[in-house]
């Protein structure tokens, strides 16, 4: 059976624009309340018991099928720190990050009621929660490191194809940035989240 040219054009009409190669879809809430006067996000800090431990980050984890974006970081929000989604104001989607690793990780806005504090209770993969004001991300820069990302070709089929061993690859490099807080480092993809949220909304 021959390939039809119409067939193709017919395929393409309408059709969603993607990306190209399979993404692991994550989402997470950025969670705002008021403390003592102050606008502020809540963060988490990850247990010892699980991968990256003790990193700081916003209450998420990995969409599962037939999941919203949002209902994936309000479902992932009650698991790991005990807050229902009835107790979230949700003020909308934010911006996506595309990561190095294959990872699409999805934003959601939402206000956590008066009360959060006393609903708060945290599974065992969170250790601590705790609160940042906004304006200190305001008014203060994040320290910066541009870091490379190695790469590792061992194993890989040079010969087999006929690819030049000292095939000279692409460098990939990944913006770091780091804050420290009341005694919590705060950095990799939550400071970059936060970041951009900082630089885009206030």
């Amino acid at each position: 059976m021959s390939i039809d040219l119409n067939e193709i054009k017919d395929k393409l009409k309408d059709r969603p624009v993607g990306v190209i190669g399979d993404r692991k879809e994550y989402a997470v809430l950025l969670p705002l309340v008021e403390v003592d006067g102050e606008v502020s996000l809540v963060f988490e800090v990850r247990s010892k018991d699980i991968r990256q431990p003790g990193d700081v980050c916003f209450p998420g984890g990995r969409v599962e099928k037939g999941e919203s974006f949002e209902e994936t970081a309000l479902r992932e929000t009650f698991e790991e720190i005990g807050i229902p989604k009835e107790k979230v104001e949700v003020f909308g989607p934010f911006d996506a990050m595309l990561e190095v690793n294959r990872i699409r990780m999805h934003t959601t806005v939402g206000r956590l009621s008066d009360d959060w504090e006393s609903l708060i209770k945290p599974d065992s993969e969170v250790a601590e929660v705790f609160t940042v004001p906004l304006q200190f991300f305001k008014d203060n820069e994040p320290d910066y490191y541009r870091g490379r990302i190695i790469q590792d070709d061992e194993g890989f089929p040079y010969e087999k194809h006929g690819i030049d061993p000292n095939y000279r690859w692409r460098d990939a490099y990944q913006d770091l940035y780091f804050w420290h807080y009341d005694g919590h480092l705060i950095w990799g993809l939550t400071a970059a989240i936060t970041l951009w949220f900082v630089h885009k909304i206030l």
